[in-house]
C-alpha cells in the first residue's frame, strides 16, 4: 500500500509539499514556504503550518521510521524549496542539473543559506529510493532547471507538475513529459493552479497588466522597443536572479542597443555561472558617476535593497519591474516601492511575464496526462480549478492537509 500525505500548498500559491510513502520508503516532493517568521521556534512554525508537520526532519533526535527517503525539488523558487534551510536531519536532496548549479552559486553569493546533501537528478533517469522510483523531466517555468516529477511504487504512478507553462520558450519539454505521463497511466496527478487564483489571466499583478499578457518573447521585444524609442531615458530594471534565461536575453538586447545593463555583482555571478563567456558590466564604485555623466547610456539593474541609489539618477527615468522582488500587493514592500518611486518622480512600468500556465492550458495538461485523479493545488481557489477540471477524463481530488490517502 502507498500513502499520500499533503503537508502544505493546498490553498496557497506555493508552499507545496507532498509525502509519498510505501513501507520503509518515503519521497517528499518540494519543500517550500509561503511565509516564515524566523523569530518563532521550529515547533511553533510547524504548529502554524509555516513548516510541514515532519518533526523528525527538524529534530534529528526524534525517531524516523523510514530507512530509505529523499527530498526532490521541482525548481528553485522559495515557495518550493524555502524550508530546506531548516532541515536538521541529513537527508538526500535531489535537483535537476541546472537547478543544482543555480543553488550552488546562490549559496556562494549568500543569496541562499547553505544546505547539505544536495545531489543531481539527471533528466529521465529513474532513481531508486527503497521501493520507490523517481524520475524527473525537464519542464518550462521562469527559472532554470524546472522539473516535473514521477513516482513509481512498482504498481502505480504519481506525478507532480511542478510550476509549469505552455506559452514559454520550452513548451516542447512540457509536451514531452505530459505525453510520457499518459503512457504511464498515472494514478494521481498533482497540478499547479496559480492562474485560477485571479480574475485576470496574469497572476499577482493582474490589475496593472496589459490586456494581452506578455510572454518571454514579447517581453524581450518590448524591452528592445523601449531602448530604441526612448534613447535619453534612464531605465532601471528590477529582475529575479533565478530567471537566468530572461536576464541573459535582456543583457544581449541591451548590448546590441549599445546601452549595456549594469548588474549588481551577485546577479552577475549567477549569470556567469551559466554563460561564463558573456561580457557583463558590473556595478562598482564609479558606476553612479558614469550614469550621471552619460544619461541613458546604461540600464541599471537595481534590487529593492538598494532602492536609495535611485534618488541620484538623472531624469527622465523609468522603473521596469520584471518579476523582481517585491513581486506584488501581497508583499508590504510593494506599496513602499511604489510610494518611493512616486516621490522620486520615477514612473513604474511592468515588464513581466508569468511563469504559470493559463487556465485553458492547465485543462489541456490534465487532458493530456489523463490520470485517474487530478489534485488542484498551488492556488488560492482549488474549488474553482476543480470545477473547471470536472469535464476532463479525470476525477478531481481535493485533499485535506496532513491526512493519509491510501492507494
Amino acid at each position: 500500500m502507498t500513502t499520500l500525505r499533503f503537508l502544505n500548498g493546498l490553498d496557497t500559491i506555493g508552499g507545496n509539499i507532498v509525502e509519498i510513502a510505501q513501507g520503509d520508503s518515503r519521497v517528499i516532493m518540494d519543500f517550500g514556504v509561503t511565509t516564515i517568521d524566523p523569530q518563532l521556534s521550529i515547533d511553533n512554525m510547524i504548529a502554524q503550518h509555516q513548516l510541514p508537520h515532519l518533526p523528525e526532519l527538524f529534530h534529528p533526535e526524534l525517531p524516523d521510521k523510514f530507512q530509505h527517503e529523499a527530498i526532490f525539488i521541482s525548481h528553485l523558487h522559495i515557495d518550493h524549496m524555502g524550508a530546506l534551510q531548516y532541515l536538521q536531519r541529513d537527508i538526500p536532496i535531489y535537483l535537476s542539473p541546472d537547478a543544482y548549479q543555480l543553488y550552488q552559486v546562490l549559496i556562494a553569493q549568500h543569496m541562499e543559506a547553505p544546505v547539505a546533501n544536495l545531489h543531481i537528478l539527471p533528466y529521465e533517469q529513474p532513481l531508486t529510493v527503497g521501493s520507490l522510483q523517481v524520475t524527473g523531466f525537464a519542464s518550462d517555468h521562469d527559472t532554470v532547471g524546472a522539473m516535473a516529477l514521477l513516482v513509481d511504487d512498482g504498481r502505480q504512478c504519481f506525478a507532480h507538475s511542478g510550476d509549469v507553462r505552455l506559452n514559454g520558450p520550452h513548451a516542447d519539454r512540457v509536451l514531452n513529459w505530459s505525453r510520457v505521463l499518459k503512457t504511464r497511466r498515472v494514478k494521481v496527478f498533482m497540478l499547479e493552479g496559480t492562474t485560477f487564483s485571479f480574475s485576470a489571466p496574469v497572476p499577482v499583478e493582474d490589475a496593472d497588466q496589459p490586456a494581452t499578457p506578455l510572454t518571454e518573447a514579447t517581453l524581450a521585444a518590448k524591452f528592445q522597443d523601449l531602448l530604441h524609442d526612448q534613447p535619453a531615458t534612464q531605465f532601471i530594471l528590477n529582475v529575479y536572479p533565478r530567471n537566468v534565461e530572461r536576464l541573459l536575453a535582456l543583457d544581449k538586447i541591451a548590448r546590441q542597443a549599445d546601452r549595456p545593463i549594469i548588474w549588481e555583482p551577485e546577479f552577475a555571478a549567477v549569470l556567469h555561472a551559466f554563460a561564463p563567456d558573456t561580457p557583463l558590466t558590473t556595478f562598482g564604485p564609479d558606476t553612479m558617476a558614469a550614469i550621471q555623466a552619460n544619461p541613458g547610456r546604461f540600464v541599471l539593474q537595481n534590487s529593492y535593497t538598494h532602492l536609495a541609489r535611485l534618488t541620484a539618477l538623472p531624469r527622465p527615468a523609468v522603473y521596469l519591474h520584471s518579476n523582481g522582488e517585491p513581486l506584488g500587493d501581497y508583499d508590504p514592500r510593494f506599496a513602499q516601492l511604489k510610494d518611493f518611486l512616486a516621490a522620486a518622480d520615477i514612473p513604474f512600468t511592468f515588464l513581466s511575464a508569468t511563469g504559470h500556465a493559463q487556465r485553458a492550458d492547465l485543462i489541456t495538461l490534465a487532458e493530456r496526462v489523463h490520470a485517474m485523479y487530478v489534485v488542484p493545488w498551488h492556488t488560492f481557489k482549488p474549488q474553482a480549478m476543480a470545477d473547471a477540471l470536472a469535464p476532463t477524463y479525470s476525477d478531481v481530488l481535493l485533499p485535506e492537509r496532513d491526512l493519509y490517502y491510501e492507494f
